[in-house]
Order: structure tokens, then sequence, then C-alpha cells
């Protein structure tokens, strides 16, 4: 591999936020890191104003339609599900890069806490990825799920990387050099 490629790999997963490091000529890719930004601010921070306003409401007996009725249902809400919103994002995307992946010479390994399988251009058939559509009502707000597949000649499927952005058409960039680049570390279509 071109270690230009190896640069821009590195940086993709930098801004990402999927750890990795380098031992031995090897890449290992490993679970995404923990976005405390996010946590603090888009999961906590919420969480805890929706139930200190609650809370508020609750017990200074104040009735909560007087005070601004709808407006103040709508925030307490709003702040759950912006909680909640973004502790699934997080949730999931941590999920999907669970799997350890090694990249060494010409191969991959896929390394579970069950099993660690070594796939290279003999025991991978394609690489694949998909796009959903994930929440957000307006075209403002959408996010889009990404993730990548290797395709085994058994034709089995196994996630190797996945990841969202706000806008579709950055996140498919992203797959097709992700799937471009790691058929060009197999020598897949070599």
């Amino acid at each position: 591999m071109d270690s230009n490629d190896t640069i821009l790999l590195e940086s993709k997963l930098k801004r990402l936020r999927i750890s990795f490091s380098k031992e031995n000529g090897k890449i290992i890719i490993s679970q995404a890191k923990m976005n405390y930004v996010v946590l603090i601010f888009l999961i906590i921070l919420p969480i805890l104003l929706g139930i200190g306003l609650t809370s508020f409401f609750f017990f200074e007996e104040i009735n909560i339609f007087e005070f601004s009725g709808t407006k103040t249902i709508l925030l307490i809400g709003g702040m759950f599900f912006t909680a909640f919103a973004n502790l699934y994002r997080m949730r999931i995307k941590q999920k999907i890069n669970k799997a350890t992946k090694i990249l060494g010479y010409k191969y991959i390994t896929l390394t579970t806490k069950d099993q660690s399988v070594r796939f290279d251009a003999h025991t991978i058939e394609a690489f694949e990825y998909i796009v959903e559509e994930g929440e957000g009502d307006d075209d403002e707000n959408k996010m889009y799920h990404g993730t990548l597949f290797l395709v085994d000649t058994k034709q089995q499927k196994h996630l190797l990387i996945g990841f969202d952005a706000e806008s579709e058409q950055y996140l498919i960039d992203d797959l097709k050099w992700f799937k471009t680049y790691f058929e060009k570390h197999v020598q897949l279509n070599s």
C-alpha cells in the first residue's frame, strides 16, 4: 500500500473518531472512541435539564399549562429526545465497530471475543456498503448511517466499519473511499 493512502486512512479514522494503532507494520482498527463532548452536552446535560425542569414544575406545584403550556412540554420532550437520539447513535456506532480489524500485508483479520478470521484476496469476494437514512424530520437535521461489509467467498457478510454523517453524499464518498482502500490493501482485483 502507498504510504499516502495509509496517511489518508489514519486521517479519516481520526475524523470519524474510530480508534486505531500501528504495530509492527500493521494497522489495528478497534472500537469507536467515546465522544465526550457529545456525551456531556448532547446526552447528560439535556437529561439533567429535562429532569430538573420536570422536578421544578412537579415540586413547586406550578401548573405547567399556565406557565407557557405547550412550549414547556415540547422543550422538556425535546431535551429527552435529543439525549436519547444521541445516545442511540453513539451505541450503534460502538456496536458496529466492536470487532478489531488488523490490516496486515495483503490481508485483513477480523477479531471478536469468540473468534479470529483472516481474509485475503483468495477468501474475499467483494466489499459492499449500505447507506441508511437515520433520524431527523427534515433534510437539515437528518443523519445517514453507512456500513461497509467484507463479503467472503461463501457469500457471508462481515462488518468492517460503520459511521454516520449529516450529508448523504459525504457518507457515500467516504464509504467508496474505504471500499477502494480495502480492495487495494488486499489486492482484490489484481
